[in-house]
């Protein structure tokens, strides 16, 4: 059970990805998580940062597509002005629209992005990806939902750490 929470690789935040390894290693679509991993939730709009970093990795050969559990209107309000594929009540942890989302693409093509163990590490584990987990943007700004899934997520590392798994360094034990 615990496999499915063992992210690839972590990083503190999504400009300190490596794309250009990504893309030399085989990668070719990109499954991002929205709010916490690219903005905080609280942000109703990509900022300037993000806006470059999809210009980047489309640049350098990428797909890009958002893949959130918020509502539909909330990716799609964030997602107007790129020009990416964004879907809201993907269902994360269950992987049937991740994988209709990968469409096209093998699966050792694929890296998902996400903040949060709980939905993000386990549909891409689920599904057979590379997958980076990302240190969340702003807890703060969390959805009850959410809070109470990085409630459940500290048990898990609890349970990674007791069995000698790599833990996320931004969640804490008590």
């Amino acid at each position: 059970m615990l496999k499915y929470f063992l992210y690839d690789e972590y990083v503190e935040n999504i400009f300190d990805i490596d794309l250009e390894k990504l893309y030399r290693k085989g990668k070719r679509l990109i499954l991002t998580d929205l709010d916490n991993t690219l903005v905080g939730s609280d942000i109703a709009h990509p900022t300037t940062e993000v806006i470059d970093w999809l210009a980047r990795a489309s640049e350098i050969g990428f797909t890009v597509k958002i893949a959130s559990n918020n509502s539909t209107e909330r990716v799609k309000i964030f997602a107007q002005t790129l020009d990416i594929e964004a879907y809201g009540m993907v269902y994360k942890p269950l992987g049937y629209k991740v994988r209709r989302y990968m469409k096209n693409f093998k699966k050792d093509e694929v890296v998902f992005i996400g903040d949060q163990l709980l939905t993000d590490v386990a549909v891409a584990k689920r599904c057979g990806l590379y997958v980076i987990l990302v240190r969340p943007v702003n807890l703060s700004a969390d959805e009850d939902i959410t809070k109470f899934n990085r409630k459940i997520e500290r048990r898990i590392v609890a349970g990674l750490k007791k069995r000698g798994l790599p833990v996320p360094p931004h969640i804490e034990i008590k």
